[in-house]
C-alpha cells in the first residue's frame, strides 16, 4: 500500500514506491451527452478525459489501454478510431476486446471508445475508411442513405484542403476515422477528436428505410456531421496557439474562436451544398437562419466575437435568462463573419481568391505536420492571437484589417445587405407575423407560459416585465398557451396599451404595458434575376477551378 494525498481539485500525490505504481479507482459513469462517460446494460461510452488519470512528467510517454468485456455482453463489439496495440501480448482485433495504444496522454483522452451492439455501416473517402456508428433504439434505419451522404461530404471536404493529393488529416493518428452517434429522443450536439467525433442526435433528425426524412432535420444532422469532421482540420490540427499544447489543468483563454468555431459553422452548411446533399435553395435557407438568429440577439451589440470567445469558460457556457441581451455568439457570428471575410476576398481578388485559400494556407502552414513534428504535441504551434489578418494577407493578397477590426474585434453587425448584392443576391427582412410584439422568448412547461428572455428595449422590458414570469391574463382574458397569446395579439395594434397578469414568484403583479410593431425578424436571402448560375458567390465554382 501507498499513501495517497490529494493536493488540487483533480491532482493525487502518491507516496514514492520501489516498483510499477497500481491505481484502482471507479468512475461513476451516468452523463449522457458527448462530453463525459455513460454505462448501462445496452452500451458503454466514454471520453478519456473523464477516465484516464495522467502522470506529472510522463505526458508524452506511451499508453496502453486494456478494455476487457463487461460480464454476459459476448455480442458487444468496440468502435474506436484508437489504434490497436499490435506488439501486445493481448493485442485487441478490430472492434474487439484487447489492449489498444496512444503514442502519448494527449492522443490518450482524444479517441473516446463506444462498446455495445450499435447499426454500424462502414464507407471508403477518397480511400480512407469511415464507420459510422448508431447507439439506441433506431427501427428502420436507412444506414445506406446516411452513408452515401456523408461520403459526399467528407470528401467534400478533404478536396478542399488537399485538392492535389486528396489526403485524409487523420492518418497522422489512426487508419480509420469513426462516428459515434447516440441517438435519443431529443438529443443534439457533437465534440470533436482528432480521428472521430462524438456526437447526439434525435431519432427523428435520421432517415428510415422507404421514408423520406424531414429535410430541415435531416439537414440538422448531417450540418452536425460535416461541422465536426471540419474540425479534423480546423481545431484538431489548425489550432490557437494558446491551445498547443492545451493545458488540462485551467481555463485556456483565446481571443481566436471566431475563427475556430466561427469559420467551421460557416463551412459546416457550406460543405452539404459544395458535396451535393442539399439545394442552392436549401443552403440559402439555413443561411437566412442563421442570419435572423444572430440580429435577433440585442447582446450582439454588446460583446464583439473576440471577446465572446475569450469569455468563454466564464459566460458563453454558463448562460442565464439574460445573455440574448449580453452575449454574442462566436459560433454563429462567428460564421457570418466568415461569409463575409469570403465575400470580401473574393471581391477584391476579383474571385482569383476566397476564404478556402486561407484554410488551405492555415493547413500548410499548422496543421499538416503538428502531430507528426517535435514531440507529437504542437508544442507551441498554433495561430497567435494577432496573426489572421497577416494570414489573410499572405494567402490572398487582400487587406482584410479594416473588416476585422469593425467585425470581429468591433461590434457592427456585417453588412451582408451591400456585400452579398455584387454577387447578384439579396438580402431581405420580413416579419413572421403581423400580430404587436412583446419583445420575448417563451417556455412553455407545466401547462403554463413564462417569459424565457425579455428582449433588451423590448414592449415586455419596458413594461416591467421580467424572465421567469409566468404569463396569467391580458386584459383579463387567460393566457394558457403560446397560441392563446398569439390569439390575443391579434385583437391590438402597435401601440395600444395591455394590462398583463403575471406570477412572478408566487406573487400575483399587473403591468401595463405598451406594444410595440410586429419584429421585422426573419432574414430570408434570394438569387436575383432569372440566372441562378450567374452568381459569382457559388463556391462550387472556386474550388473546381482550383483542383
Amino acid at each position: 500500500s501507498v499513501p495517497i494525498r490529494k493536493t488540487g481539485n483533480h491532482t493525487w500525490l502518491c507516496e514514492p514506491c520501489a516498483g510499477p505504481l497500481e491505481i484502482n479507482y471507479v468512475i461513476y459513469a451516468w452523463d449522457l451527452s458527448v462530453r463525459s462517460a455513460h454505462v448501462d446494460e445496452s452500451h458503454a461510452f466514454f471520453n478519456g478525459t473523464s477516465v484516464f488519470l495522467g502522470v506529472k512528467g510522463q505526458e508524452n510517454k506511451p499508453c496502453n489501454v486494456l478494455l476487457c468485456p463487461p460480464p454476459h455482453t459476448n455480442n458487444w463489439k468496440v468502435y474506436t478510431s484508437m489504434p490497436e496495440a499490435k506488439e501486445h501480448p493481448q493485442a485487441a482485433q478490430r472492434h474487439g476486446f484487447g489492449a489498444y495504444e496512444a503514442p502519448n496522454y494527449d492522443a490518450l483522452i482524444d479517441h473516446p471508445v463506444e462498446m455495445g451492439t450499435p447499426q454500424v455501416i462502414e464507407f471508403e473517402a477518397h480511400g480512407f475508411t469511415h464507420e459510422m456508428v448508431f447507439t439506441g433504439l433506431i427501427p428502420n434505419l436507412d444506414l445506406e442513405r446516411i452513408a452515401t451522404d456523408v461520403k459526399k461530404i467528407c470528401e467534400a471536404q478533404i478536396e478542399l484542403f488537399d485538392p492535389e493529393n486528396r489526403q485524409a488529416p487523420f492518418i497522422d493518428s489512426s487508419d480509420r476515422y469513426v462516428f459515434m452517434t447516440m441517438v435519443t429522443g431529443d438529443g443534439y450536439g457533437g465534440l470533436e477528436h482528432r480521428s472521430s467525433t462524438a456526437l447526439m442526435a434525435a431519432r427523428d433528425c435520421l432517415p428510415a428505410i422507404k421514408t423520406n426524412p424531414d429535410p430541415d432535420k435531416y439537414q440538422q444532422f448531417l450540418g452536425l456531421v460535416s461541422h465536426e469532421y471540419f474540425h479534423t482540420w480546423n481545431v484538431k490540427r489548425i489550432k490557437p496557439q494558446a491551445f498547443a499544447p492545451y493545458r488540462l489543468t485551467t481555463e485556456n483563454h483565446t481571443n481566436l474562436l471566431w475563427v475556430f468555431e466561427g469559420f467551421t459553422s460557416y463551412y459546416d452548411d457550406l460543405m452539404l451544398y459544395r458535396s451535393g446533399v442539399v439545394c442552392k435553395n436549401n443552403y440559402l435557407k439555413r443561411l437566412g437562419k442563421v442570419i435572423s438568429l444572430v440580429q435577433k440577439a440585442p447582446g450582439r451589440l454588446k460583446q464583439s466575437v473576440a471577446e465572446s470567445s475569450f469569455d468563454t469558460w466564464t459566460r458563453f457556457y454558463k448562460q442565464d435568462e439574460n445573455s440574448p441581451n449580453a452575449l454574442v455568439s462566436y459560433y454563429s457570428k462567428g460564421s457570418l463573419v466568415a461569409l463575409g471575410l469570403d465575400l470580401l476576398i473574393r471581391q477584391e481578388s476579383s474571385s482569383k481568391y476566397s476564404l478556402d485559400d486561407v484554410m488551405r494556407h492555415m493547413w500548410q502552414l499548422y496543421g499538416k505536420n503538428f502531430y507528426t513534428d517535435g514531440n507529437g504535441t504542437g508544442e507551441g504551434k498554433g495561430v497567435k492571437e494577432d496573426e489572421m489578418i497577416s494570414i489573410i494577407k499572405d494567402a490572398t493578397g487582400v487587406d482584410a484589417s479594416e473588416f476585422i477590426n469593425a467585425y470581429a474585434y468591433g461590434r457592427k453587425d456585417v453588412p451582408l445587405t451591400s456585400m452579398l448584392k455584387p454577387h447578384n443576391l439579396e438580402l431581405t427582412q420580413t416579419s413572421p407575423s403581423d400580430n404587436p410584439s412583446l419583445g420575448v422568448r417563451l417556455k412553455t412547461e407545466n401547462n403554463s407560459v413564462s417569459i424565457a428572455t425579455a428582449y433588451e428595449h423590448g414592449a415586455a422590458h419596458k413594461g416591467g416585465l421580467s424572465a421567469h414570469d409566468i404569463l396569467v391574463a391580458i386584459d383579463n382574458i387567460k393566457v394558457s398557451s403560446s397560441a392563446t397569446l398569439n390569439s390575443l395579439l391579434q385583437r391590438y395594434r402597435p401601440n395600444d396599451i395591455v394590462n398583463i397578469h403575471v406570477f412572478r414568484r408566487d406573487e400575483l403583479r399587473q403591468f401595463r404595458v405598451t406594444l410595440n410593431e410586429a419584429e421585422k425578424s426573419e432574414y430570408s436571402i434570394h438569387q436575383k434575376g432569372h440566372n441562378q448560375d450567374n452568381a459569382t458567390y457559388w463556391p462550387d465554382e472556386i474550388t473546381l477551378k482550383k483542383a
